[in-house]
């Protein structure tokens, strides 16, 4: 009789393996980079995973490692993790997400980016350095190539970004942004778009 069950419970575990192998074996990846990204040596990658038929999750991220842009560092890692929903299907057509980041930086807002957002110019040499998290939407649209491995993705996100950093002058030296208060840690808020490109996809 033991035999018995214990030859029962391995039939069932060997298909409760099969069925866990086939579904795995289904499941849709996509390894992606950013083309546009990579033109300013800024490399952004991402990797998706099909969810079911209309969902699909992916984690991506990306880094810049400018020292001086100028006369300031650009450096800043961010990572994000995004849920995407697919009205036509995975793989297909037009793609709404929302995400969550996690970033941090040590810069300075070049000019010609103070020209569009609303931010004060700091002094050229100074930068500001700390983290940042983003919570925000995504938009966009998946194109298939001749290739059946490959396709390409345009899409462009955006929402809010709130910082805490410490402010350094041109020497190096910790500055305060409220000479008064001397926080160690200034806070900032904004909305504004800060993800954007065209993904060149791989998929497995």
């Amino acid at each position: 009789m033991l035999k018995k069950i214990l030859l029962l419970l391995i039939i069932v575990n060997s298909g409760i393996l099969t069925a866990q192998n086939d579904s795995l074996n289904k499941t849709k990846v996509e390894i992606k980079f950013n083309l546009v990204s990579a033109l300013a040596l800024v490399p952004n990658i991402g990797i998706e995973v099909e969810l079911n038929e209309n969902f699909g999750y992916q984690l991506d991220t990306s880094a810049s490692f400018w020292d001086s842009i100028e006369g300031s560092p650009f450096h800043f890692v961010q990572i994000f993790n995004e849920l995407r929903y697919y009205p036509k299907k995975f793989q297909k057509n037009v793609f709404l997400g929302t995400h969550v980041g996690y970033g941090m930086f040590s810069v300075r807002m070049p000019s010609f980016l103070t020209s569009i957002i609303d931010t004060q110019t700091k002094p050229i040499g100074s930068y500001q350095s700390g983290r940042n998290t983003y919570y925000g939407l995504t938009i966009g649209k998946k194109f298939k190539l001749k290739n059946p491995r490959l396709g390409l993705e345009i899409f462009i996100g955006g929402g809010s970004s709130q910082s805490n950093y410490k402010y350094y002058n041109s020497d190096g030296e910790l500055g305060y942004d409220d000479p008064v208060a001397k926080r160690s840690f200034s806070l900032s808020g904004e909305e504004f778009v800060y993800r954007a490109g065209l993904m060149l996809v791989y998929k497995l």
